[in-house]
């Protein structure tokens, strides 16, 4: 699951793989995992989208997100947090991709998770 991950971040010709396996992982979490929970992951994703440059800086404080999901996913239910390891899993792989020395994997992290988010809201996630 993580290698498709790595693939598409890095690949600039994986479009429509990263679309289908996002679409795949917001069904499965749709049920479990609020679009609050991934809309607060976002948010920092998104600042950091929005500065129009990726720094060391800007890669420094995408990877301080995986604690911040794990802390998410120990807040959770205890019922509901394998499913939320499924897209912790999935977003801390998409962080490893990122390569600070090419900003464009971060562009297609962004996409990665903004393809989830949708996906979540469309498939009826609260």
């Amino acid at each position: 699951m993580t290698e498709n991950i790595e693939s598409f971040i890095r690949r600039d010709d994986a479009a429509r793989e990263m679309v289908k396996f996002a679409e795949i992982l917001a069904k499965k979490i749709v049920g479990d995992v609020t679009t609050s929970q991934i809309r607060n992951a976002y948010g920092t994703v998104k600042k950091l989208e929005m500065q129009n440059t990726f720094t060391d800086k800007s890669y420094r404080e995408l990877l301080l997100l995986k604690p911040k999901l794990a802390y998410a996913r120990g807040r959770a239910e205890s019922r509901k947090r394998d499913t939320f390891k499924q897209l912790e899993d999935a977003l801390g792989a998409g962080i490893d991709a990122v390569d600070v020395k090419q900003p464009e994997t971060f562009k297609r992290f962004c996409n990665f998770f903004e393809a989830i988010l949708a996906y979540h809201k469309a498939n009826g996630g609260k």
